[in-house]
Protein backbone atom coordinates (compact mmCIF):
# COMPACT_ATOMS: atom_id res chain seq x y z
CA UNK A 1 0.00 0.00 0.00
CA UNK A 2 2.84 2.39 0.88
CA UNK A 3 4.58 1.59 -2.41
CA UNK A 4 1.38 2.30 -4.33
CA UNK A 5 1.02 5.65 -2.56
CA UNK A 6 4.61 6.60 -3.37
CA UNK A 7 4.14 5.72 -7.04
CA UNK A 8 0.89 7.71 -7.15
CA UNK A 9 2.54 10.68 -5.47
CA UNK A 10 5.40 10.67 -7.99
CA UNK A 11 2.96 10.52 -10.93
CA UNK A 12 0.81 13.30 -9.51
CA UNK A 13 3.81 15.53 -8.80
CA UNK A 14 5.12 14.93 -12.32
CA UNK A 15 1.77 15.81 -13.87
CA UNK A 16 1.45 18.83 -11.61
CA UNK A 17 4.92 20.05 -12.52
CA UNK A 18 4.06 19.65 -16.21
CA UNK A 19 0.88 21.70 -15.83
CA UNK A 20 2.63 24.45 -13.86
CA UNK A 21 5.84 24.65 -15.88
CA UNK A 22 5.09 23.52 -19.43
CA UNK A 23 1.62 24.93 -20.09
CA UNK A 24 2.13 28.44 -18.61
CA UNK A 25 5.23 28.88 -20.77
CA UNK A 26 3.06 28.09 -23.80
CA UNK A 27 0.42 30.67 -22.84
CA UNK A 28 1.97 33.51 -24.80
CA UNK A 29 -0.38 36.46 -25.06
CA UNK A 30 -2.27 36.31 -28.35
CA UNK A 31 -5.74 37.01 -29.76
CA UNK A 32 -8.16 34.28 -28.73
CA UNK A 33 -11.53 33.08 -29.96
CA UNK A 34 -14.50 31.09 -28.66
CA UNK A 35 -14.18 32.83 -25.31
CA UNK A 36 -17.61 31.59 -24.28
CA UNK A 37 -15.88 28.46 -22.94
CA UNK A 38 -14.27 30.69 -20.28
CA UNK A 39 -17.63 31.71 -18.81
CA UNK A 40 -18.46 29.87 -15.61
CA UNK A 41 -21.78 28.01 -15.86
CA UNK A 42 -21.70 27.17 -12.12
CA UNK A 43 -23.24 30.04 -10.08
CA UNK A 44 -21.78 28.73 -6.84
CA UNK A 45 -18.25 29.10 -8.19
CA UNK A 46 -19.00 32.39 -9.99
CA UNK A 47 -20.26 33.82 -6.67
CA UNK A 48 -16.96 33.06 -4.91
CA UNK A 49 -14.87 34.73 -7.57
CA UNK A 50 -14.34 31.53 -9.60
CA UNK A 51 -11.89 30.33 -6.95
CA UNK A 52 -13.08 26.73 -6.87
CA UNK A 53 -10.34 24.50 -8.28
CA UNK A 54 -9.40 23.30 -4.78
CA UNK A 55 -12.99 22.77 -3.54
CA UNK A 56 -13.33 18.99 -3.55
CA UNK A 57 -17.11 19.18 -3.05
CA UNK A 58 -17.54 21.37 -6.16
CA UNK A 59 -18.41 18.34 -8.29
CA UNK A 60 -18.81 19.97 -11.70
CA UNK A 61 -16.40 19.07 -14.48
CA UNK A 62 -16.00 22.71 -15.53
CA UNK A 63 -14.64 23.58 -12.06
CA UNK A 64 -12.20 20.64 -11.87
CA UNK A 65 -12.82 17.34 -13.71
CA UNK A 66 -10.91 15.43 -11.01
CA UNK A 67 -13.63 16.19 -8.45
CA UNK A 68 -16.27 14.13 -10.25
CA UNK A 69 -15.21 11.19 -8.08
CA UNK A 70 -16.81 13.01 -5.12
CA UNK A 71 -20.35 13.19 -6.57
CA UNK A 72 -21.39 10.02 -4.66
CA UNK A 73 -24.33 9.29 -6.94
CA UNK A 74 -25.45 11.59 -9.74
CA UNK A 75 -25.75 15.36 -9.96
CA UNK A 76 -27.91 16.89 -12.71
CA UNK A 77 -27.58 20.66 -13.11
CA UNK A 78 -29.24 23.18 -15.40
CA UNK A 79 -27.96 26.75 -15.38
CA UNK A 80 -28.89 30.01 -17.09
CA UNK A 81 -26.80 33.16 -17.38
CA UNK A 82 -28.27 36.50 -18.43
CA UNK A 83 -25.37 38.28 -20.10
CA UNK A 84 -24.92 41.75 -21.52
CA UNK A 85 -26.38 42.83 -24.90
CA UNK A 86 -29.23 40.29 -24.63
CA UNK A 87 -26.81 37.37 -24.65
CA UNK A 88 -27.91 34.22 -22.85
CA UNK A 89 -25.90 31.17 -21.84
CA UNK A 90 -27.50 27.84 -20.95
CA UNK A 91 -25.80 24.69 -19.70
CA UNK A 92 -26.93 21.17 -18.84
CA UNK A 93 -24.56 18.78 -17.06
CA UNK A 94 -24.94 15.23 -15.77
CA UNK A 95 -22.18 13.95 -13.48
CA UNK A 96 -22.04 10.60 -11.70
CA UNK A 97 -19.54 8.59 -9.68
CA UNK A 98 -18.93 5.47 -7.65
CA UNK A 99 -16.06 4.89 -5.25
CA UNK A 100 -13.20 5.14 -7.77
CA UNK A 101 -14.64 6.35 -11.07
CA UNK A 102 -16.52 9.42 -12.27
CA UNK A 103 -18.25 10.21 -15.55
CA UNK A 104 -19.75 13.44 -16.80
CA UNK A 105 -21.50 14.87 -19.85
CA UNK A 106 -22.45 18.47 -20.56
CA UNK A 107 -23.84 20.74 -23.25
CA UNK A 108 -23.28 24.51 -23.18
CA UNK A 109 -24.94 26.94 -25.59
CA UNK A 110 -24.62 30.69 -25.99
CA UNK A 111 -27.02 32.68 -28.17
CA UNK A 112 -28.20 36.23 -28.69
CA UNK A 113 -31.12 38.25 -29.94
CA UNK A 114 -30.71 39.81 -33.45
CA UNK A 115 -27.88 42.36 -33.62
CA UNK A 116 -27.59 45.25 -36.08
CA UNK A 117 -25.10 44.83 -38.91
CA UNK A 118 -23.14 47.66 -40.59
CA UNK A 119 -20.50 47.73 -43.33
CA UNK A 120 -17.15 49.56 -43.29
CA UNK A 121 -18.88 52.80 -44.29
CA UNK A 122 -21.37 52.54 -41.43
CA UNK A 123 -24.26 51.60 -43.72
CA UNK A 124 -26.98 49.52 -42.10
CA UNK A 125 -27.19 46.03 -43.62
CA UNK A 126 -29.90 44.44 -41.53
CA UNK A 127 -29.41 42.14 -38.56
CA UNK A 128 -27.57 38.94 -37.71
CA UNK A 129 -27.30 36.44 -34.88
CA UNK A 130 -24.55 34.28 -33.46
CA UNK A 131 -24.41 31.22 -31.28
CA UNK A 132 -21.84 28.90 -29.73
CA UNK A 133 -22.09 25.26 -28.66
CA UNK A 134 -19.75 23.08 -26.62
CA UNK A 135 -20.38 19.37 -26.02
CA UNK A 136 -18.11 17.73 -23.44
CA UNK A 137 -17.42 14.36 -21.82
CA UNK A 138 -15.39 13.80 -18.65
CA UNK A 139 -13.71 10.85 -16.95
CA UNK A 140 -12.24 10.99 -13.44
CA UNK A 141 -10.30 8.40 -11.44
CA UNK A 142 -9.61 8.23 -7.72
CA UNK A 143 -5.93 7.57 -7.00
CA UNK A 144 -4.16 6.54 -3.82
CA UNK A 145 -3.70 8.79 -0.80
CA UNK A 146 -6.52 11.26 -1.43
CA UNK A 147 -5.41 12.17 -4.96
CA UNK A 148 -7.67 12.18 -8.02
CA UNK A 149 -7.26 13.01 -11.71
CA UNK A 150 -9.72 13.86 -14.45
CA UNK A 151 -9.84 14.84 -18.10
CA UNK A 152 -12.54 16.50 -20.18
CA UNK A 153 -12.77 16.44 -23.98
CA UNK A 154 -14.81 19.13 -25.77
CA UNK A 155 -16.18 19.63 -29.26
CA UNK A 156 -16.68 23.33 -30.05
CA UNK A 157 -18.75 25.07 -32.71
CA UNK A 158 -19.34 28.77 -33.34
CA UNK A 159 -21.47 30.51 -35.98
CA UNK A 160 -21.45 34.28 -36.54
CA UNK A 161 -23.78 35.39 -39.31
CA UNK A 162 -22.70 33.21 -42.28
CA UNK A 163 -19.27 32.39 -40.88
CA UNK A 164 -18.72 29.22 -38.84
CA UNK A 165 -15.79 27.52 -37.13
CA UNK A 166 -15.19 24.41 -35.07
CA UNK A 167 -12.49 23.06 -32.82
CA UNK A 168 -11.50 20.66 -30.06
CA UNK A 169 -10.30 21.34 -26.52
CA UNK A 170 -9.40 19.48 -23.35
CA UNK A 171 -9.25 20.18 -19.61
CA UNK A 172 -6.87 18.26 -17.34
CA UNK A 173 -7.41 18.40 -13.59
CA UNK A 174 -5.75 17.11 -10.43
CA UNK A 175 -7.07 17.28 -6.87
CA UNK A 176 -6.01 16.30 -3.38
CA UNK A 177 -8.26 15.88 -0.35
CA UNK A 178 -6.41 15.77 2.97
CA UNK A 179 -7.40 13.29 5.69
CA UNK A 180 -10.31 14.36 7.88
CA UNK A 181 -9.18 16.74 10.62
CA UNK A 182 -5.99 17.87 8.91
CA UNK A 183 -5.24 21.39 10.21
CA UNK A 184 -8.45 21.13 12.27
CA UNK A 185 -10.71 21.04 9.25
CA UNK A 186 -11.18 19.95 5.64
CA UNK A 187 -8.28 20.87 3.38
CA UNK A 188 -8.13 20.55 -0.41
CA UNK A 189 -5.79 21.35 -3.29
CA UNK A 190 -6.51 21.54 -7.01
CA UNK A 191 -4.73 22.15 -10.28
CA UNK A 192 -6.41 22.67 -13.65
CA UNK A 193 -5.23 23.27 -17.21
CA UNK A 194 -8.26 24.20 -19.29
CA UNK A 195 -9.12 24.80 -22.93
CA UNK A 196 -6.01 23.20 -24.36
CA UNK A 197 -6.60 22.42 -28.01
CA UNK A 198 -6.55 23.22 -31.68
CA UNK A 199 -6.33 26.63 -33.28
CA UNK A 200 -9.55 27.83 -34.87
CA UNK A 201 -9.80 29.49 -38.28
CA UNK A 202 -12.01 32.36 -39.51
CA UNK A 203 -11.69 33.63 -43.10
CA UNK A 204 -8.32 31.97 -43.52
CA UNK A 205 -6.89 33.38 -40.27
CA UNK A 206 -6.31 31.17 -37.20
CA UNK A 207 -6.71 32.07 -33.53
CA UNK A 208 -5.82 30.35 -30.26
CA UNK A 209 -8.34 29.03 -27.78
CA UNK A 210 -8.50 30.85 -24.40
CA UNK A 211 -6.21 28.41 -22.59
CA UNK A 212 -5.42 28.86 -18.90
CA UNK A 213 -3.81 27.22 -15.90
CA UNK A 214 -5.35 27.60 -12.44
CA UNK A 215 -4.17 26.32 -9.05
CA UNK A 216 -6.24 26.52 -5.90
CA UNK A 217 -6.49 25.74 -2.20
CA UNK A 218 -9.57 25.40 0.00
CA UNK A 219 -10.14 25.11 3.73
CA UNK A 220 -13.18 24.47 5.94
CA UNK A 221 -12.52 24.77 9.68
CA UNK A 222 -14.19 22.20 11.89
CA UNK A 223 -14.03 24.27 15.11
CA UNK A 224 -17.39 25.95 14.46
CA UNK A 225 -20.92 25.43 15.81
CA UNK A 226 -22.65 22.47 14.09
CA UNK A 227 -25.19 24.72 12.39
CA UNK A 228 -22.56 27.01 10.82
CA UNK A 229 -19.99 26.22 8.14
CA UNK A 230 -17.30 28.30 6.50
CA UNK A 231 -15.45 27.49 3.28
CA UNK A 232 -12.49 29.56 2.11
CA UNK A 233 -10.98 29.31 -1.37
CA UNK A 234 -7.93 30.96 -2.89
CA UNK A 235 -6.77 30.39 -6.48
CA UNK A 236 -4.21 31.82 -8.86
CA UNK A 237 -4.75 31.73 -12.61
CA UNK A 238 -2.64 32.46 -15.67
CA UNK A 239 -4.43 32.87 -19.01
CA UNK A 240 -3.46 33.29 -22.64
CA UNK A 241 -5.45 36.54 -22.67
CA UNK A 242 -3.20 37.94 -19.95
CA UNK A 243 -5.84 37.89 -17.20
CA UNK A 244 -3.47 36.70 -14.49
CA UNK A 245 -4.02 37.13 -10.78
CA UNK A 246 -5.66 35.95 -7.58
CA UNK A 247 -9.21 34.67 -7.24
CA UNK A 248 -10.63 34.48 -3.72
CA UNK A 249 -13.95 33.64 -2.15
CA UNK A 250 -15.80 32.48 0.93
CA UNK A 251 -19.04 30.60 1.55
CA UNK A 252 -20.93 30.84 4.84
CA UNK A 253 -23.47 28.06 5.41
CA UNK A 254 -26.33 28.08 7.91
CA UNK A 255 -28.04 24.86 9.02
CA UNK A 256 -26.91 23.15 5.78
CA UNK A 257 -29.79 24.95 4.03
CA UNK A 258 -28.68 28.49 3.17
CA UNK A 259 -25.27 29.58 1.90
CA UNK A 260 -24.05 33.17 1.49
CA UNK A 261 -21.17 33.64 -0.94
CA UNK A 262 -18.69 36.43 -1.64
CA UNK A 263 -15.78 36.62 -4.03
CA UNK A 264 -12.97 38.79 -5.36
CA UNK A 265 -11.46 38.48 -8.83
CA UNK A 266 -8.13 40.26 -8.85
CA UNK A 267 -7.43 38.83 -12.29
CA UNK A 268 -10.36 40.82 -13.76
CA UNK A 269 -9.87 44.44 -12.72
CA UNK A 270 -10.67 43.67 -9.07
CA UNK A 271 -14.30 42.65 -9.47
CA UNK A 272 -16.46 41.69 -6.49
CA UNK A 273 -19.01 38.91 -6.77
CA UNK A 274 -21.95 37.82 -4.62
CA UNK A 275 -24.32 34.89 -4.44
CA UNK A 276 -26.81 32.79 -2.56
CA UNK A 277 -27.53 29.07 -2.36
CA UNK A 278 -30.49 27.14 -0.93
CA UNK A 279 -30.50 23.36 -0.46
CA UNK A 280 -33.69 21.40 0.21
CA UNK A 281 -33.24 17.63 0.48
CA UNK A 282 -31.89 16.48 -2.92
CA UNK A 283 -32.57 19.79 -4.73
CA UNK A 284 -30.45 22.94 -4.59
CA UNK A 285 -30.81 26.42 -6.06
CA UNK A 286 -27.90 28.77 -6.69
CA UNK A 287 -27.67 32.42 -7.73
CA UNK A 288 -24.67 34.62 -8.56
CA UNK A 289 -24.38 38.33 -9.32
CA UNK A 290 -21.43 39.92 -11.09
CA UNK A 291 -20.92 43.55 -12.10
CA UNK A 292 -18.56 43.69 -15.07
CA UNK A 293 -18.40 47.48 -15.21
CA UNK A 294 -20.05 50.17 -17.33
CA UNK A 295 -19.09 48.59 -20.67
CA UNK A 296 -20.34 45.05 -20.05
CA UNK A 297 -22.90 45.65 -17.30
CA UNK A 298 -24.31 43.23 -14.75
CA UNK A 299 -24.83 39.50 -15.12
CA UNK A 300 -27.17 37.21 -13.23
CA UNK A 301 -26.64 33.44 -13.06
CA UNK A 302 -29.14 30.86 -11.88
CA UNK A 303 -28.91 27.10 -11.51
CA UNK A 304 -30.95 24.22 -10.16
CA UNK A 305 -29.33 20.88 -9.28
CA UNK A 306 -30.81 17.47 -8.51
CA UNK A 307 -28.98 14.75 -6.59
CA UNK A 308 -29.94 11.16 -7.53
CA UNK A 309 -28.56 7.64 -7.50
CA UNK A 310 -25.90 6.74 -10.12
CA UNK A 311 -27.45 6.76 -13.60
CA UNK A 312 -24.46 5.72 -15.74
CA UNK A 313 -22.95 2.20 -15.71
CA UNK A 314 -19.58 2.22 -13.96
CA UNK A 315 -16.89 -0.47 -13.57
CA UNK A 316 -17.94 -3.19 -11.12
CA UNK A 317 -14.65 -2.96 -9.22
CA UNK A 318 -15.58 0.51 -8.03
CA UNK A 319 -18.74 -0.58 -6.23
Amino acid sequence: MLLRFKITLIIVLALGASLLLVFPSALQASPTCMRFIEISTVPRIAAIGQAGVGLTDATWAQVNPANLINVDGSLITFSHTSWFSDISLEALSVNTSSDKHGLGFSVVGLHTEPLEKYDAEDTYEGSFRFFDIAVAATYARRLAGGFAAGVTGKVLYEKIDWDAASGFAADIGLSYKAPQGFLWGDFGLGLLARNLGTRVGYHGEEFDLPSAVQAGISYEPSLLPPYVSLRLALDYQSTRAGEDGLLAGCEIGVARIVALRFGYRGAYEKEQTFGLGVSLASVSFDYAYMDLGSDLGRTHRLAVSFKTAPIFPLPAESK
